[in-house]
């Protein structure tokens, strides 16, 4: 299965291509050029007037602020903030970028949007590792610590927030790919933020999440393995236990119908089945097969994402879900990209 979960450098074909059609999408879309700027008390060069729409904000960006503390990894704590000159109060959104992949890769293009629309948007580093690790063990720690270190991200954006015209009061995390999972683990888990946490005041709860082709059943074949010597990372990293408790946000739950996100099936109630080991007690694939999921011998990652937003429907969540029409999981057409800021900007901005 291609699967939007899968935390290595292929996803959905290939996150490079991911990374090389997003810059285009963004471009076609009025994406800018900016330069950066190492703190908020610098100058930044500003979007380029002729690529902006009449609606588009002037932004400046800040690259490489750190928001942890050093540990001893190969990829820093750092976060890049997309902001408009013009002054807020604004909206914070935190983004996550799917896979393996940096905070300056596809998602800078992304933040720069949704900054023009009118957001202060703060992108961090928030992966620890470069490939599944080799033991279940070590693949639950990461994630664990992924998770927290996404808290901290939240709890680092309330506390600074204010610095760049932000509202404190007003946060939106999202999360595309395998960053829609450690988005919607670190919101309804409500995870403690990661120790060395900096500058971190209020509430890790957003105040809404929209999240982007999830994998919340770890389809991918490389995850069978894994599940197989520890089926508990299915609770590390899906989201079904803590449905059917009222959440305070409202969440948006975006799908891309990509049918690449799929993987053949069989019968899914067989015994050496995949899915046994992702679904041991068949609620599921019950509830998919009540949406008239599982036909044709194939599981289809739209399907579950309808099963998700059906059962925060049943727990009396607030819950939108915005089906794309031009995009794929790996590329925003011009009316998807619209989607995603109407999703995570809902109101009118000044």
């Amino acid at each position: 299965m291609k699967t939007p979960g899968r935390p290595r450098t292929r996803l959905s074909g290939s996150l490079t291509l991911l990374v090389v059609v997003a810059a285009l999408v963004v471009a076609a879309c009025g994406g800018s050029d900016t330069t950066e700027s190492a703190s908020p008390g610098e100058t930044a060069a500003t979007t380029s007037p002729a690529a902006a729409t009449p609606a588009a904000h002037e932004i400046q960006v800040f690259k490489d602020i750190r928001f942890m503390a050093e540990r001893k990894a190969d990829r820093p704590p750092l976060l890049d903030v997309y902001a408009p000159r013009q002054a807020g109060p604004w909206p914070l959104v935190v983004m996550l970028p799917g896979g393996f992949e940096r905070k300056d890769t596809y998602m800078s293009g992304w933040a720069t949007k949704v900054a023009e629309r009118g957001a202060v948007v703060f992108v961090p580093d928030w992966i620890r590792i470069h490939d599944m690790p080799a033991t279940p063990r070590e693949l639950r720690a990461a994630l664990i610590g992924m998770i927290g270190d996404i808290a901290a991200a939240v709890r680092f954006a309330r506390g600074t927030g204010a610095r760049y015209g932000g509202d404190p009061g007003n946060l939106t995390l999202f999360g595309h790919s395998n960053g829609a999972m450690g988005a919607t683990m670190a919101a309804f888990s409500r995870a403690p933020a990661s120790e060395g946490g900096l500058e971190g005041t209020g509430s890790t709860i957003p105040e809404s999440l929209v999240v982007f082709d999830g994998d919340y059943l770890l389809g991918d074949p490389v995850w069978d393995e894994l599940l197989a010597a520890d089926p508990g990372l299915m609770q590390v990293y899906t989201p079904w236990q803590y449905l059917g408790r009222r959440v305070d946000f409202p969440v948006t739950v975006i799908g891309s119908g990509d049918p690449n996100l799929s993987r053949e099936l069989g019968d899914p109630w067989a015994k050496h089945s995949w899915f046994v080991a992702r679904d041991p007690s068949g609620q599921l694939r019950r509830g998919l097969e009540g949406l008239g999921g599982l036909k044709d011998g194939s599981f289809l990652n739209e399907d579950l994402l309808k099963l998700f937003v059906q059962r925060l429907k049943a727990a009396g969540d607030t819950v939108t879900y915005v089906r794309l029409t031009d995009s794929s999981h790996a590329e925003l057409g011009e009316e998807g990209m619209e989607s995603l800021l109407d999703a995570l900007l809902p109101s009118t901005q000044p």
